[in-house]
């Protein structure tokens, strides 16, 4: 047993020795280098902080019963909700200004709703949507039909003018593509882009739009070869998406919805038509369509070429009450 333990003794010092050549190392690292491991560590110590903060909320415990943890915000975003924290660290080099924000995107797990309470969750994304728009930061007002050919360089259209409240017209943008004012090459990138219509909306071309909410009502076309990372559509007498678009968010109407020739609407979505009787929500040719299609007092359509996510691995809007679920988090 002596041996035994005396041979212990001569591991354990050579185990301290390797560990203390990568500790000496790092003592010697170039100050830029320190710097970067230290941004790194208080990086992964806010994220840690901040998914912490998360999951209190989320198992419903009351705010500052962790010490130590940000406080969660909480904010509509479209259909779902979005909760921010707030960096802790208030040090001279890590100030609330220069801190890490983290922001979550949190839906609500699948359950099964009456008819009532899906019109009821209609009108109320129908009323947030219309309200966003009309309050958003340079809304501009305008009357007639309007189309819009050029974005600028900054990836805005027509000199900055986002959004619009278009009053008894139209709206049509035919942006990208072959058309009468010739081809343009490079598809077209419209970070955000805004629309109160009192009539039909048009959106055809070659376009990447980060978001795009449109609030009409007439009729809405999307068509052509274009995409958005986050949409909000309310289309009052229908909404059409067709051909090569690809979009992922709410589309509502109080009509008709049709998605079909291929279109994508990509996870997590929501298309909700809601009436009084005969609406629809309809896919086909090969579309595809991951989240919740559903017409509440109406029939939900779709032939065998389309592909239709499982709607229990779907994500309920925020005025559908269930168990919340966070499904994207991003540093902001």
């Amino acid at each position: 047993m002596k041996s035994v333990r005396g041979s212990a003794l001569p591991l354990v010092l050579g185990v301290l020795l390797v560990l203390s050549i990568p500790l000496t190392s790092m003592l010697r690292l170039p100050g830029t280098l320190r710097r970067t491991v230290s941004l790194v560590a208080n990086e992964t110590q806010e994220m840690y902080l901040a998914e912490s903060a998360v999951l209190a909320k989320l198992e419903n415990f009351p705010e500052g019963y962790f010490a130590g943890l940000p406080a969660v915000e909480s904010r509509i975003l479209g259909p779902w909700t979005q909760w921010l924290t707030r960096p802790v660290r208030k040090t001279e080099k890590y100030s609330v200004g220069r801190g890490f924000y983290f922001g979550f995107l949190v839906g609500n797990a699948y359950a099964r709703f009456g008819t009532s309470e899906w019109a009821r969750c209609a009108v109320t994304l129908e009323r947030n949507l219309r309200e966003r728009i009309l309050q958003a930061e340079g809304l501009k007002n305008v009357s007639g039909n309007r189309r819009f050919f050029k974005v600028d360089s900054s990836g805005v259209i027509d000199g900055g003018i986002t959004v619009l409240n278009v009053n008894a017209g139209d709206l049509t943008l035919d942006l990208g593509g072959d058309d009468a004012f010739g081809k343009m090459p490079e598809r077209l990138s419209v970070r955000l882009f805004m629309a109160n219509v009192e009539g039909n909306v048009k959106i055809r071309g070659n376009v990447h739009f980060d978001t795009l909410r449109i609030y009409s009502t007439g009729t809405v076309l999307l068509q052509g070869n274009v995409s958005a990372d986050f949409v909000e559509i309310f289309g009052q007498s229908g909404v059409n998406v067709e051909g090569n678009v690809l979009l992922a968010g709410v589309i509502l109407s109080k009509q008709n919805i049709e998605i079909f020739g291929h279109a994508e609407a990509h996870f997590p979505s929501v298309a909700i038509a809601v009436g009084y009787r005969g609406n629809s929500v309809k896919l086909s040719e090969k579309s595809v369509f991951e989240g919740l299609a559903i017409a509440p007092s109406g029939i939900v359509d779709r032939d065998s070429s389309v592909v239709l996510l499982d709607s229990s691995k779907t994500l309920l809007p925020f005025c559908m009450d269930s168990r919340k679920v966070v499904f994207e988090r991003r540093r902001l």
